[in-house]
């Protein structure tokens, strides 16, 4: 019994230890994140209520970009807007959606992101490419954009890129690494380059109603 007793009491001060490395680890990153937040919203950007804003880039445009409540950003994301000041923000990202390490928004007419989404790192969403007619250089050309919609709920892996003109409905699932080129259904699963339809969140022989779940609507 005295053993037992004295592993419990190790595992607990092992336990008080670890959750106070954790505190200190996160401190100075959180007192950090609230004056970057600070710096941005006087800079333009509208920033909702707990949002967690890691080192990220905002190269330009600032007053183009809304972040919902509780919107995460971690290290190395860019938030970029191309275009004169219009009526409506280019870049949307909604409330609770969490985007990892170095991905990129790169919008010059909107890319709107739905509510809690998981956005992986390293990923490209884009709503524009350059013209590539004969005529002139591409460099001189002017960029051909069309939106890009990603619902709500939607998993985004690792190096996805995402194209313009696709909307995403609530509830998907990209691969990691697939080149999204059209249109991609609620809850469906998509893979590769181009991205194709593996399947279905709830796939025909799916047991998601016993547990309560429902396919999404978008």
């Amino acid at each position: 019994m005295g053993r037992e007793r004295a592993l419990g009491a190790n595992m607990t001060a092992i336990a008080v230890h670890d959750d106070l490395a954790n505190r200190f680890l996160r401190y100075p990153g959180a007192i950090a994140s609230r004056l970057r937040i600070v710096r941005l919203r006087l800079l333009g950007v509208r920033i909702g209520r707990r949002c967690w804003v890691r080192r990220i880039h905002v190269p330009r445009n600032p007053w183009d970009i809304v972040l919902s409540d509780r919107v995460a950003l971690d290290d190395y994301v860019v938030l970029l807007t191309t275009g004169s000041r219009g009526n409506a923000p280019r870049l949307v990202i909604d409330e609770g959606t969490y985007v990892n390490r170095f991905t990129m928004f790169d919008a010059s007419e909107s890319i709107e992101v739905g509510r809690n989404c998981l956005i992986g790192p390293f990923c490209y969403i884009t709503d524009h490419d350059h013209g590539i007619d004969a005529v002139s250089s591409i460099a001189e050309q002017p960029l051909v954009g069309s939106p890009v919609r990603i619902g709500s709920g939607v998993w985004v892996g690792a190096g996805v890129i995402i194209l313009k003109g696709v909307t995403i409905g609530n509830g998907a699932v990209i691969g990691a690494g697939a080149v999204v080129t059209h249109h991609v259904g609620p809850d469906e699963k998509v893979a590769g380059v181009a991205a194709r339809t593996i399947g279905s969140r709830f796939a025909a022989n799916s047991n998601a109603h016993a547990h309560g779940f429902e396919p999404s609507n978008m």
